[in-house]
């Protein structure tokens, strides 16, 4: 993978101290990159009026509040952003996790940036349902970022990145992408391979911690973790609980299986040419 690729960026936002965290993480791809942003809102506005009102109330209020949304969406940008290089703002009328998957489609994002709440206890608000929804449901590589994981004085920066691997398609993939990554920041990379016998999931957030990593980079099969992922299930339980930004990078399952065809027919011709 090219860091020319990494071009389009779409960071999801609420406004909140989540996605604050998410827009510096876009601001350093953008200012590292040269990357293009796009800030999206989306919001269902017809849910926020009440059914007691007349179909014409909703059809003369929803634009206002849209229009309200943009405009605290604008605000935001003004307060949070110095420079606006290469950022434009959308609000879309939409669930949002279906908004963030089309919009990723429709503009072409190699990256969406996510901020997570990062509570541990229940599956869905260790992510928080939207995002855990995006993991599931888009092939372009997501980017979660947690706040309050380290001290406030610690700056956003990419200097140390971790890339748990092993024999896969997937994981070479992400070691692609991790590379790249490294190329781009000039940052350090360190890979690593755990035994499927011990814990690989506790034992890599741990090397995480030890190494003072600043990103974990680990590959997932597109659509369903409980499939042939880097390490098995682990990349779900990092994804959930690193106290470490991860940058998931999706696999579709063709390609895996394209890839793995390609592999076994490299392997066959190499084994027929040596007993010729």
């Amino acid at each position: 993978m090219s860091t020319q690729l990494i071009q389009r960026i779409l960071i999801p936002t609420d406004m909140s101290e989540f996605a604050t965290l998410a827009l510096d993480y876009g601001l350093l791809f953008r200012d590292r990159l040269g990357a293009q942003l796009t800030l999206l809102y989306a919001e269902e506005f017809d849910l926020l009026l009440s059914a007691e009102y007349p179909l014409g109330y909703y059809f003369d209020n929803v634009p206002a509040a849209k229009s309200h949304a943009l405009e605290l969406l604008r605000n935001y940008v003004r307060n949070e952003i110095r420079d606006v290089t290469g950022l434009r703002t959308l609000v879309l009328d939409c669930s949002p996790a279906r908004a963030i998957v089309q919009t990723a489609d429709d503009i072409g994002a190699d990256l969406i940036i996510m901020g997570t709440h990062g509570r541990h206890g229940l599956r869905r608000t260790l992510l928080g349902s939207v995002t855990e929804r995006v993991l599931r449901e888009t092939a372009r590589p997501l980017l979660t970022v947690v706040p309050g994981k380290f001290p406030a004085e610690r700056k956003v920066a990419m200097r140390k990145i971790l890339c748990p691997v092993n024999y896969t398609s997937i994981a070479q993939h992400a070691l692609d992408y991790a590379t790249s990554l490294a190329a781009a920041f000039s940052a350090e990379l360190r890979t690593i391979s755990v035994p499927d016998d011990s814990d690989p999931a506790e034992r890599i957030l741990k090397i995480a911690d030890d190494y003072d990593a600043d990103l974990i980079v680990i590959g997932a099969q597109h659509t369903r973790f409980s499939d042939a992922t880097v390490i098995g299930t682990t990349t779900e339980r990092i994804t959930r609980f690193a106290r470490q930004p991860v940058l998931t990078v999706m696999r579709r399952a063709e390609a895996v299986k394209r890839d793995a065809r390609y592999t076994q027919e490299v392997t066959d011709s190499v084994a027929e040419a040596t007993l010729a």
